[in-house]
């Protein structure tokens, strides 16, 4: 169901509610008025992510740079978990 947004004719006031396509809201509910009338809403503003050709290739540099040193951090990490776990299975051992 969409959401209409309707003004009170005996009070004024504006308010949003779910009905189903091409129907009416029974009661305002500031008032208890009968029919309000539908009001068209402003429409929302374009989404986007990043505009220009220039700001969408810097952003794909920094991604990159981020997924560089992400992957880095998890190798150094990796090879020291490693280097433990052999330190630690060689003392066990003696």
């Amino acid at each position: 169901m969409p959401i209409y947004e309707f003004r009170c004719t005996a009070c004024g006031s504006r308010f949003e509610e779910l009905v189903p396509v091409g129907g009416s809201a029974e009661r305002c509910p500031a008032c208890g008025a009968e029919a309000p009338e539908r009001v068209l809403s402003a429409q929302a503003a374009p989404f986007q992510l990043a505009g220009t050709p220039g700001e969408r290739r810097k952003q794909e540099r920094k991604n990159a740079k981020l997924r560089a040193a992400t992957k880095a951090r998890f190798k150094e990490a990796r090879r020291k978990a490693r280097e433990r776990n052999a330190a630690s299975g060689q003392a066990g051992d003696a």
